[in-house]
């Protein structure tokens, strides 16, 4: 998938109020969801009154913040208080990016599209695929909730935080809108959208396409993405209504490659360090490099039972395939590539029973998904390669029959106003069915696809088989809201939240010491048993003061993580492999300052400070603890601070931001520091008016990184890793974007 493309957008952001719709917060019923996105002063509300934290961001936040690529939805929330957002390149278009909240990785951040989990675990996708499925163009609201979840939403896997994005259905009005961008690194985008408008017929629809293309900053290669998506809307008589959203998306990734610790110490001398051009060598760019297909629809019917109370269905659909090629110098001894192919679909539904009463309201509801694995992985081959840089067939170094992932959730939540003050609450049952897997011996099976590998009946290898378990538990939430006065609210709220286990490291430790194992008697179906997923006790206190024309909205956090998984010591192996026994706390204090101090001018400020430490040392070698209670959790930085504005006059609109994340650890005893930095962003929109043709156009600069900043941003490590050796990206440097947006 290598095709011509062109390029994107600039400017603008904001934290919007949480409001009523079913999309992300809360489960409130029957409430229409709308979008403020015209004059600065409604770019900074603060949320609402509901009692869980949330920070969301409307459609002119999501053209600044998303960048000029509109691709990843975590950068358009970068402006957030305990958001960490790092990505290898300045357009987002990389798989190569990490999003952390409150300390605690992407991996357990629920992500979710019109509240349905068709981007998030056990959703699978290899680096993006689902969670970047759709243009950013076509979303109408991005929310993050932190903390506590109500029961209804962040369905799936959302043991810190829950990313759900709105789509932006099919306009009311005919109308095409067009944009093209061009930028630094040979960055092109053009996107495309068409709305039918409201048919002779109960039907309206849209129709859009994307292309994006950016070579990559350092060394060769580049990245690519193509969209095409389409919605639809039916009223069907008085009570029922349809809703269909679908997206075909192909990308291809040159994969970026990554500095050791002490490379970091020197990054004048190591920004551009990539990999290279030698076609023997398992550096070289074409053995490091991605390639990925999706196809995805997902649908809403929505039948009112009553004039209080209606039934959604909500069902979803995603395929995935592709591959992605990965070269070191020491697999199993020697130079080598590992092709791992991918394909996995996944299915599910969302039914919920809503309604209004004279005491509150009432959501019951329940959540079934089907997911085929990976992950972990089940079809990895190792080649060799030849001087002339042909590849020679090893053997395969995963090779796995699984069955597959499958989800069931009832679920109940309540509303409950009481005068001024509206307590929530609600509980869902999680009914985790893990797969069973049989792994075979990989040099018993010749060189061929996964479909038809098993036709040449490779050997089972005995000590590898894992049967399928089922874990259950119940995730209560609970939430109370007080409105002192008209400028002061107070809030507080719990919940549980539920994260997966990391499957993928156990088997490849077990691989790579079997010896050891098959010495103690220790078959890889008791390391798979260790493995539980991950639970954390949500705390969240918070107040919002509003000063005439400015809000402050502060929040204190408090989390309790149990069945961590860390990499442990076993003395009878002699050797650490990952387990689910450690424990670990996080308390930090989150702030969110909005002012408007003239109608033309709008101020946002966030700020938080987070200590996520483990709870205790870990033994990892026969007399070796590592020294880690009380020690930062990695990539975690203490600090974040993020201020931005707004300012309007006439056509012209200004929009700088800088934003300070402070100082991270790559590792579990703070060993490997990565100092702070403080980059500013800035976007210049001008709109251009009465032109013949037009309903509204706009021209617009976007520069990051303005003073070309040398930083340190990804910290390749996990939440599971105690030692090791993590690695590092340097940050994007400075880059500028033209667009030109038409809308006729």
């Amino acid at each position: 998938m290598r095709t011509p493309v062109a390029a994107a957008v600039a400017a603008l952001f904001s934290t919007l109020p949480a409001f009523a719709g079913e999309s992300a917060g809360g489960d409130a019923v029957l409430k229409e969801v709308t979008v403020q996105e015209s004059a600065p002063s409604e770019l900074v509300r603060a949320q609402d009154g509901r009692a869980n934290t949330e920070t969301r961001v409307g459609g002119e936040g999501i053209r600044i913040l998303g960048g000029p690529g509109q691709t990843n939805p975590w950068k358009a929330l970068q402006m957030a208080p305990s958001v960490n957002y790092q990505s290898a390149d300045a357009y987002g278009l990389s798989k190569q990016n990490s999003f952390r909240i409150r300390g605690k990785s992407a991996t357990h951040v629920g992500r979710t599209v019109n509240g349905l989990p068709l981007a998030g675990e056990g959703g699978f996708a290899n680096g993006k695929g689902g969670g970047d499925l759709f243009d950013m163009e076509n979303m109408s609201e991005i929310t993050l909730m932190r903390g506590a979840v109500p029961a209804g939403s962040g369905l799936g896997f959302s043991n810190s935080s829950v990313v759900d994005m709105t789509l932006r259905g099919p306009e009311k009005e005919f109308g095409v809108e067009v944009a093209q961008s061009f930028g630094t690194d040979n960055f092109r985008r053009t996107y495309v959208r068409a709305d039918s408008g409201q048919l002779a017929i109960p039907l309206s629809f849209f129709l859009s396409a994307s292309d994006t293309k950016a070579d990559k900053w350092r060394g060769s290669g580049d990245q690519e993405r193509q969209n095409i998506e389409f919605g639809l809307r039916a009223d069907l008589g008085e009570r029922l209504s349809v809703e269909l959203f679908g997206v075909h998306h192909e990308v291809a990734w040159d994969d970026f490659r990554a500095l050791s610790y002490a490379q970091t110490r020197n990054l004048g001398a190591n920004r551009k360090f990539d990999y290279n051009r030698n076609i023997a060598d398992p550096m070289s760019q074409r053995f490091n490099r991605q390639d990925f297909t999706n196809d995805a629809v997902l649908g809403k019917v929505s039948f009112l039972t009553g004039e209080e109370s209606r039934l959604v269905f909500k069902p979803y659909y995603w395929k995935e395939r592709g591959y992605s090629l990965s070269g070191s110098a020491n697999v199993s001894g020697a130079p080598g590539v590992t092709w791992w192919q991918i394909v996995h679909d996944t299915y599910g539904f969302d039914l919920r029973h809503e309604s209004k009463h004279s005491w509150g309201e009432l959501t019951v509801g329940y959540w079934y998904q089907n997911s085929e694995p990976p992950p972990p992985p089940t079809a990895q081959r190792l080649y060799r390669i030849n001087p002339d840089g042909s590849l020679r067939f090893d053997r395969w170094s995963t090779l796995a029959k699984t069955e597959r992932h499958v989800f069931n959730s009832p679920y109940v939540s309540a509303t409950l106003p009481l005068g001024d003050v509206e307590l929530t609450g609600g509980v869902r049952y999680m009914r985790s069915k893990e797969a069973s897997f049989t792994y075979y011996r990989g040099n018993t099976a010749p060189d061929v696809s996964y479909n038809s590998v098993f036709d040449y009946n490779p050997q089972v290898d005995p000590a590898k088989v894992a049967s399928g378990r089922t874990f259950e538990e119940w995730l209560p939430n609970l939430g109370v809201s007080w409105t002192l006065s008209q400028d002061t609210q107070v809030r507080a709220s719990y919940g549980r939240t539920y994260g997966r286990q990391n499957w993928g490291s156990v088997s490849s430790t077990f691989d790579s010491n079997r010896a050891a194992f098959d010495a103690a008697g220790i078959r890889f179906d008791s390391l798979w048993a260790n493995l539980r997923p991950e639970l954390s006790d949500n705390f969240d206190l918070g107040a919002r003061f509003v000063f005439g024309r400015a809000y402050v909205a502060p929040t204190l956090f408090h989390t309790r993580y149990k069945n961590k998984q860390l990499s442990l010591f076993n003395p009878a192996v002699g050797v650490a492999y990952h387990q689910s026994v450690s424990k670990a706390t996080a308390n930090g204090l989150e702030l969110e300052v909005g002012a408007a101090p003239r109608d033309d001018l709008d101020v946002y400020f966030s700020y938080s400070f987070n200590d996520a430490s483990y709870d205790a040392d870990a033994r990892t070698g026969g007399s070796n603890v590592v020294n880690v209670k009380g020690k930062q959790m990695q990539d975690s930085p203490r600090h974040t601070a993020k201020i931005g504005a707004v300012w309007q006059r006439g056509p012209w609109s200004v929009a700088p931001a800088v934003l300070y994340i402070g100082k991270r650890f790559g590792d579990t005893e703070e060993k490997q520091s990565v100092a702070g930095y403080a980059v500013a962003n800035l976007n210049v929109d001008y709109a251009l008016k009465n032109l013949p043709g037009l309903r509204a156009a706009r021209v617009g600069i976007a520069v990051t990184n303005l003073f070309d900043k040398r930083y340190v941003g990804i910290i390749n490590t996990s939440d599971y890793a105690v030692g090791g050796l993590p690695t590092y990206l340097p940050g994007a440097p400075r880059a500028a974007t033209l667009t030109v947006n038409a809308k006729f």
